[in-house]
């Protein structure tokens, strides 16, 4: 048995699928490129496999991460890489594979860099960037089903980058990842479109990059096949 590290982008199409859909699509790409998946024990036995940080639903990403046990029988990584290339679904990109050996990896997200276009009117937009930028603290809450939850938003999410364009704003912003949890995209969207008193109509969201711990460096840096 082995592990490995599958970098892999998610876009077009794929960008619609759950959480649990796009681990499926990890599955059945597995499967049918012939690469043996390594199975849990018991009375009902499921993949060895796992995506450390969930991407939104509607979002692309470009350097995704899964953890994937592979058997002994499993193809050499540049051959497998080239099968599961073949056997991809539109939308769903494998990129490289990083062989971890026997001990499994458990990789944990330091930070994520995210980019979308916020619409409305931009001048709105920059200056309410521009005064999150400026303010020391942003409360927000968050409802759930467990109950209420306040965060302080400049405590996960750094500096904010904004760019006027037709129709809006494009903005980038990187969260931090921390023991108690991390802020949401929208969160952030949600503040900066109260305070421009513009509609919260985001598009275009796309995880640019993940600052893994614990992680091969070989695996994140440049983001090409292996």
């Amino acid at each position: 048995m082995s592990w490995w590290l599958l970098l892999f982008a998610r876009r077009g199409p794929a960008r619609y699928l759950s959480h649990l859909d796009t681990s499926r699509v990890v599955q059945r790409t597995f499967a049918r490129a012939g690469v043996p998946i390594a199975l849990t024990q018991g009375m009902r036995p499921k993949p060895r496999l796992s995506l450390p940080l969930p991407l939104p639903v509607g979002a692309e990403g470009g350097s995704e991460l899964a953890v994937v046990e592979v058997t002994e029988a499993a193809a050499a990584t540049v051959a497998a890489l080239r099968d599961l290339c073949a056997a991809a679904p539109p939308g769903f990109e494998p990129l490289r594979i990083v062989d971890a050996g026997e001990r499994r990896p458990r990789p944990q997200a330091r930070e994520a860099t995210y980019g979308c276009v916020l619409d409305g009117d931009a001048g709105r937009i920059l200056a309410a960037v521009e005064r999150y930028n400026e303010t020391r603290e942003a409360v927000r809450e968050r409802v759930s089903p467990k109950g209420t939850r306040t965060l302080d938003l400049k405590e996960y999410v750094g500096r904010v980058t904004a760019t006027a364009e037709d129709g809006g704003a494009r903005l980038e912003f990187t969260i931090r990842h921390r023991s108690d949890g991390a802020a949401r995209p929208q969160e952030l969207i949600d503040l900066v479109a109260e305070w421009a008193q513009v509609e919260a109509a985001m598009r275009g969201l796309v995880r640019l990059r993940i600052a893994w711990k614990d992680v091969p460096q070989d695996v994140i840096a440049g983001g090409g096949r292996s």
